[in-house]
């Protein structure tokens, strides 16, 4: 009697066990997989959906169908980024013996906990399930959904100064918006523009801005200034934003950084360039009259109406000119055309090379003012050495002297 009643105390204890291990979630929908008469049934995960840079644990229901004692169950879980082997678990977990069953009340609860990648991007991934009852690994795929509750960039409009950025153009403002579409704040943003060959800041730290907090859901403007090589053509360009932050729910306060891609568009435009200089006279002296010519070409890829050269003459220069500019016309590419300026060199101009500014200007096919900024060379020759006033007088006596004798002498042997 007293050994009946103990094997009937040891299945009571065994049957409690098992009512402890089962764990259903009745409000959690089960998506399962049968393989082997092993019934894997997906629970649920927790949070749900599973944020960046966090835990997330996961829990299966499985059942054993086998008739009799299954002397080894083994799973291994297959998870690829963004899920990471971080937060204390192993790929591999062996139930050990099982012993089978058809009520379904009766089951395991396997457990896995993983972390979620610090960049993980919203999305859905798979995981990769397997169990084996030693005869072979079956396997099944489950999906798990992750929303980070982070923040996230992306690039939004982009506006120029001026509208039209061709070669050459100093000084370019680009205003770019920074959209937070993420599910969190970013704190302490700093965004640096690297720029692609051709480009270059305009000034110190033009190339970087601090739009410090971007909200979920909203956008600040970051402005940069940057020069454009003469030589860039036409096309877009890629920089790079790179963006610095500190997000709101990373407990750990660490800054990361995010790289976008930015296209800088350079349109097709004239372009002015002065292709030669001559005088008339060719040597200039201090005190002389000149015409200078200055040739101008198209080198763009677009026409050039309307176009006009200026002098800007320093106040240290002498040179007086007639007129300060001069109108050439309408320039096709690859065109020239000549502008031709009067002027009149100081007296007391030292004899050496000077560099005049001109301006260029023109009107490219969508009526936008193109200028262009170019240096002229003019050189100034020393003066042709001339008698000093003593000496023509002197010499001028000597003329009359000897013309007075000539004839003296003349007029002596007519006598």
């Amino acid at each position: 009697m007293n050994r009946m009643l103990k094997q009937i105390t040891l299945i009571g204890i065994v049957f409690g066990l098992l009512l402890m291990i089962a764990n259903p979630v009745s409000s959690a929908p089960l998506t399962g997989a049968q393989g082997s008469r092993i019934q894997a049934n997906f629970m649920n995960q927790d949070p749900d959906p599973a944020d960046a840079g966090k835990d997330v644990d996961l829990r299966w229901q499985i059942t054993n169908t086998i008739p009799g004692t299954v002397e080894v169950l083994k799973f291994r879980l297959d998870a690829d980024y963004p899920f990471l082997f971080e937060a204390g678990d192993s790929p591999d977990k062996d139930l050990g013996t099982s012993v089978g069953t058809n009520d379904n009340k009766l089951y395991y609860v396997l457990h896995y906990k993983l972390r979620i990648a610090d960049n993980a991007l919203k999305g859905t991934y798979n995981l990769t399930l397997n169990w084996n009852t030693g005869e072979g690994w079956t396997k099944k795929e489950f999906p798990i959904y992750i929303d980070p509750k982070r923040a996230d960039f992306v690039v939004g409009a982009l506006m120029t100064s001026p509208e039209k950025i061709i070669a050459d153009t100093k000084e370019a403002k680009l205003s770019v918006n920074i959209d937070n579409i993420g599910k969190g704040d970013a704190q302490n943003v700093k965004v640096k523009l690297l720029l692609p060959s051709g480009f270059k800041p305009t000034y110190s730290y033009s190339d970087e801005d601090s739009p410090g907090i971007i909200l979920k859901g909203a956008s600040k403007t970051t402005n940069f200034y940057v020069d454009v090589d003469e030589n860039v053509k036409e096309g877009e360009y890629k920089a790079q934003l790179e963006i610095t932050y500190k997000d709101e729910n990373d407990e750990n306060n660490t800054y990361s950084t995010k790289t976008l891609d930015l296209l800088i568009p350079i349109k097709p435009a004239p372009y002015l360039i002065v292709e030669s200089i001559t005088t008339n006279p060719e040597n200039l002296v201090p005190g002389s009259k000149a015409e200078l010519r200055i040739k101008v070409k198209n080198t763009g890829n677009e026409k050039a109406e309307s176009v006009s050269l200026r002098v800007f003459k320093d106040a240290s220069q002498p040179f007086e000119f007639d007129e300060k500019s001069d109108f050439i016309g309408k320039l096709e590419k690859n065109d020239s055309g000549d502008a031709v300026l009067r002027m009149t060199i100081d007296k007391s101009a030292a004899a050496k090379k000077y560099l005049l500014d001109v301006e260029l200007r023109g009107i490219d096919e969508k009526n936008n003012v193109v200028i262009f900024r170019r240096t002229v060379p003019i050189t100034v020759n020393p003066a042709a050495p001339t008698l000093p006033a003593t000496g023509i007088f002197g010499a001028l006596i000597a003329v009359i002297g000897a013309a007075e004798y000539y004839f003296r002498k003349r007029k002596n042997q007519n006598q």
